[in-house]
């Protein structure tokens, strides 16, 4: 009698706990609808008047623009059609918790359900968190095809470029903001700047981590070239920190000048982990990437395995600088700046992203 009592306070448990999920998405989806709403209205505002006469609180005249391009994309309707079948999984499974706890006989067949909605809950989750992680030629294949799918299964053991972005001296940039919000504004505004420059070299963006970001660039999605991709990756977001840290002046009470980004780059196997949650990496690369961010600012460092992997793929178009980072606990290590023609940077597309283009010409 007693676990049968406790057996129905754990599946009460659950069904609070689908419940309080299925809000949650149908929260999030209402926004989406109404952000869309917003930014086609906004947008039509821009088309029909001058620029310079609006009242829209954006930084620069690309702002709205970028944020209809990322509204407007083709596979936005699949990725929200997505959502609504995520939430109508989370719904079949609160209901069927709830026959389940209430039929006294057949009980295993209402099990069995109840595992094949989970099994297809979770694949849908999967895909669903992967998409804004990557660019949006990928998100197209993403949906479409189960093979593109495929590679990013959990556990699966890849050749990949890891790259550790981190803003030095975070600590004290934060104590010279003028408010907490302020610098909030300014981390979250730097972390979707960075991202976007990851994705758009064909990266994949893993997490922010407070005061900086990791992103890595796996051989089967960023292609043969996957150390460049990252390296022209680097140079952009020092580019673009030291313009928005410029531009966001009037945050702090005292401007430092000497304020950047470290970035480390390193190579070599990992391993995906791809959870209903999440899609990140493990492995001794994403460790030294990491260690190597330690770098001063303004620096990108490569680790051994990224500097050979870089002179077996262009040798003729860089220079190697030997330097050296100190990494707690381990001591002095050698470590390496890279100095790389600009013509190393005209890379063709990866051969799925090609492959896609033949197909829709």
């Amino acid at each position: 009698m007693e676990e049968n009592k406790n057996i129905k306070k754990l599946r009460d448990l659950q069904i609070k706990n689908v419940d309080n999920d299925l809000s949650i998405r149908e929260t999030e989806l209402k926004l989406n609808a109404e952000r869309k709403a917003r930014l086609n209205e906004r947008m039509n505002t821009f088309l029909d008047n001058d620029y310079s006469k609006l009242n829209i609180r954006f930084d620069n005249k690309s702002y709205i623009l970028q944020n209809w391009d990322r509204l407007n994309n083709p596979s936005l309707d699949k990725q929200l059609e997505l959502e609504q079948e995520i939430t109508e999984l989370r719904r079949k499974l609160k209901s069927t918790f709830t026959e389940l706890n209430e039929v006294a006989s057949d009980k295993d067949s209402k099990i069995d359900e109840l595992d094949n909605l989970k099994r297809e809950l979770q694949s849908k989750e999967k895909i669903n968190h992967i998409l804004p992680r990557i660019s949006e030629e990928a998100r197209q294949k993403l949906l479409n095809s189960e093979e593109f799918r495929n590679l990013f299964q959990d556990a699966k053991s890849c050749d990949s470029v890891v790259i550790s972005i981190d803003i030095r001296r975070s600590t004290e940039l934060m104590l010279k903001a003028r408010k907490p919000e302020l610098f909030s504004k300014f981390i979250t505004d730097l972390s979707q700047k960075l991202s976007e420059i990851i994705i758009s070299n064909f990266g994949i963006f893993d997490k922010f981590t407070g005061d900086g970001i990791l992103a890595f660039f796996p051989k089967f999605y960023s292609g043969e070239d996957a150390i460049i991709r990252a390296l022209k990756a680097a140079e952009e977001c020092h580019i673009i920190f030291e313009k928005h840290y410029n531009d966001s002046r009037e945050c702090f009470n005292v401007f430092i000048k000497d304020i950047g980004l470290g970035i480390g780059i390193d190579y070599g196997n990992i391993t995906l982990v791809n959870t209903r949650n999440e899609l990140t990496v493990v492995g001794i690369p994403v460790v030294y990437a990491c260690r190597m961010s330690g770098a001063k600012s303004g620096n990108t460092i490569l680790n051994q395995p990224a500097k050979e992997e870089i002179l077996k793929v262009c040798k003729q178009h860089v220079k190697i600088i030997e330097t050296e980072i100190d990494i707690k606990n381990e001591g002095t290590a050698l470590a390496y700046k890279v100095e790389i023609n600009e013509t190393a940077y005209e890379l063709p597309n990866p051969e799925w992203a090609i492959s896609e283009e033949i197909k829709t010409k």
